[in-house]
């Protein structure tokens, strides 16, 4: 006796599943949900990195695939482009904040410039986007009919009623992603802030008063500054979580063994997470809300600190190794007081480094001390330093490692290793500059910008997100 003469219910049940939920389609779902998150699978393995697992605008675009028609098929290639943008855009924001669309372009025009591990992501993005849409149109394709629509409508209702997350992810924040499903249209529905992203119109920066203050107007008295000021805001500087005092000590253990200096204070301070937000906080106690600097308005920036040394008979200049058109600092320096800047590639020497392209510290170095030294009067010259920057490479290293990355203290924090032994680096080239005789009589702030990037390491707590240590010396 057959099961389907005793049991006729369940004989139509099986049919009109077999019907209406074919192996092909369940073959579908599969393959299509591995071809557009695998690469961030991938990425959430190797690197740690936080991401929804399944993305669902790529399903709600599955029915123009399904119509197999010329026009849908090109509709449908052309929303998978648009999801897929998007969703490299916001996984990159747990990494780099940028605020809106606009700011992210404005970085594009920088990657020719960029460190060849970048062009290596990059690469790899627009690559699996090319293969993932060929692996669709080729052969997935061939499982769909408009049959599905309705199973696949049917499926998408009871997953909505049954199992879905409605917390939403602000992705933004790596350390806020929740869910493991979820759509990028209600990130944005629900967090004003990232409704910015669509913003493509410049948008004036607002500028605003830091209410914590920054480093250098707490440590210099703007009444009575000393005669030569040297004002280093060190890139990537942060505060070394595990472990910290001692290790956050030895990075500027070169500095305090140098005979000739006293140490005024040393401490940390809150800080941002962008090199030119750190810039207008300590310049300025400024902050902003939109990196567009160059659409001002300026007004604020008549109390930042070099137009008040400018007014009191100072001379000022500024040395970056990158180039001038990097964040457009070669519009709004200027408003700030900072004519004399200088800028790749007008350097004495400008062998490019690797960290970021852009002449190499340990040779700028010499430059900032002939510029203290050849100071006539009152001097204040700010330097921002660059080869601190990410990825943190070891070919910017001229000797051995200070910090041994293969002891257990830094199992999974490689990157965060790096940056030590860079940033270890970079305080003994000034100590040595020091004993030159290159600062004599000459008040050294040195403050972070900004807590260190962590990209590809294991654990990505090494630092401290919200804070930068400093350090203020005198030089006898």
């Amino acid at each position: 006796m057959s099961i389907a003469k005793h049991f006729p219910y369940f004989s139509k049940v099986i049919y009109t599943l077999k019907r209406y939920f074919p192996v092909s389609l369940w073959l579908f779902i599969v393959f299509y949900l591995i071809i557009n998150n695998g690469l961030f699978w991938l990425s959430q393995v190797l690197i740690h990195s936080q991401r929804y697992v399944v993305v669902l605008e790529y399903i709600w675009i599955i029915p123009l695939l399904c119509l197999r028609k010329i026009w849908s098929i090109i509709l449908f290639t052309i929303s998978y482009i648009c999801i897929y943008i998007f969703d490299i855009l916001y996984w990159i924001k747990q990494f780099y904040h940028y605020e809106n669309l606009s700011e992210f372009i404005e970085l594009l025009y920088f990657i020719p410039q960029a460190p060849k591990l970048y062009w290596l992501i990059l690469g790899l993005f627009f690559g699996y986007l090319i293969l993932s849409l060929f692996l669709i149109l080729k052969f997935l394709v061939r499982l769909t009919s408009t049959e599905m629509i309705p199973s696949l409508s049917v499926l998408y209702l009871l997953f909505v009623i049954s199992i879905y997350d409605y917390r939403g992810v602000n992705l933004s924040d790596r350390y806020m992603t929740t869910g493991w499903w979820g759509s990028y249209y209600e990130t944005i529905r629900n967090l004003k802030y990232n409704m910015q992203f669509f913003w493509l119109k410049n948008i004036k920066p607002e500028f605003y008063n830091w209410p914590d203050g920054g480093v250098l107007q707490k440590q210099i008295n703007m009444q009575h500054p000393p005669k030569k000021i040297l004002f280093v805001l060190n890139e990537s500087w942060g505060v070394f979580i595990p472990n910290h005092e001692k290790i956050n000590l030895s990075i500027m253990e070169p500095l305090l063994k140098v005979p000739n200096i006293n140490v005024i204070e040393k401490g940390e301070n809150p800080a941002l997470n962008k090199t030119i937000l750190g810039e207008i906080r300590e310049l300025c106690d400024l902050k902003a809300k939109s990196l567009n600097f160059t659409l001002g308005p300026w007004e604020k920036f008549e109390n930042c600190v070099p137009v008040k040394l400018q007014k009191q008979g100072y001379s000022i200049q500024a040395f970056h190794g990158s180039s001038s058109k990097m964040y457009s600092r070669k519009d709004w320096y200027p408003h700030m007081g900072l004519q004399n800047a200088h800028f790749y590639p007008h350097f004495s020497n400008i062998k490019l480094c690797y960290s970021f392209s852009g002449a190499c510290d340990y040779n700028i170095v010499h430059d900032v001390s002939a510029a203290n030294k050849d100071a006539q009067g009152k001097s204040f010259i700010y330097w921002l330093t660059l080869n601190t920057h990410h990825p943190y490479s070891e070919e910017d290293m001229l000797g051995a490692n200070t910090y041994d990355c293969h002891q257990p203290l830094f199992n999974g924090r490689q990157e965060a290793c790096r940056n030590l032994n860079l940033q270890y680096q970079f305080f003994q080239i000034l100590a040595d500059e020091i004993k030159r005789g290159g600062f004599k009589d000459t008040e050294i702030v040195i403050v972070g910008d900004h807590s260190p990037l962590i990209v590809f390491d294991e654990y990505k707590d090494s630092f401290k997100p919200d804070s930068v240590p400093f350090i203020h010396i005198r030089v006898n």
